[in-house]
């Protein structure tokens, strides 16, 4: 059976892919699941144009990342933590901290661009990653211990 493809399946193909499973597989499990559906006429012209208007969004994605990186080259993102005074945090940095700042600086940052890739426990200057379809960017962040 030919489907369509709504999202990347592993072994199987990518998102808007059309491909030939064998029809148990298909009805059983990638259709009731939402991953897949029939590949016919109706089908493959609305698929179509989702996948253009995908393709633009993906163009918009990646200037948001872009926009992002350059504003924070000279100015680091600044976070205020509770830390003891050695520097370390009581906390980690936590993602909900970084998009609250970004926030407060006039920047939206989607949730789902936003990588840490070590935990930040301590004061001074850190990166995460900002990442949106393979582009990946470094952003600064600046930890200060939230004075008492």
């Amino acid at each position: 059976m030919k489907v369509i493809l709504l999202r990347d399946v592993a072994k199987i193909g990518k998102k808007f892919s059309v491909v030939e499973v064998p029809d148990g597989f298909a009805l059983n499990k990638l259709i009731p699941q939402k991953d897949a559906e029939p590949a016919n006429l109706a089908n493959l012209k609305r698929i179509l144009e989702k996948k253009k208007n995908n393709d633009y969004s993906k163009e918009g994605e990646l200037a948001v990342v872009l926009d992002i990186h350059k504003a924070c080259v000279d100015e680091p993102l600044v976070i205020i933590m509770e830390a003891n005074e050695q520097g370390h945090l009581f906390q980690s940095v936590r993602r909900t901290d970084i998009l609250t700042a970004a926030k407060l600086r006039g920047l939206l940052i989607p949730e789902s661009f936003l990588q840490i890739k070590e935990p930040v426990k301590s004061v001074g200057k850190h990166e995460v990653i900002i990442e949106a379809h393979g582009i990946a960017k470094p952003l600064a962040i600046i930890v200060v211990a939230k004075s008492k």
